[in-house]
């Protein structure tokens, strides 16, 4: 009888059938700004200030989200 085939790990599944080039800069970001905000909620009286860093980054994006959305609109598509 064959033997049941071991189910693949994590990190192989999450990146199936995908070839991936280069370093992952986006991974890497991401664990900065996790950290980042945890050695901020360490300092007393940082959290306070965590908010309004939380509201300011929302902000950017919702107003780099309406900049992206206008100049997709204004710019005209390529023809292949």
């Amino acid at each position: 009888m064959n033997q049941p085939r071991k189910r693949p790990g994590f990190w192989w599944l999450l990146f199936y059938g995908r070839r991936r080039r280069g370093f992952p800069w986006l991974f890497v970001v991401l664990i900065a700004a996790i950290l980042a905000f945890a050695l901020l909620f360490a300092i007393p009286g940082a959290a306070d200030a965590s908010r309004a860093l939380g509201a300011a980054m929302f902000g950017l994006l919702f107003v780099g989200a309406l900049v992206l959305a206008v100049v997709a609109v204004l710019r005209p598509r390529r023809r292949p």
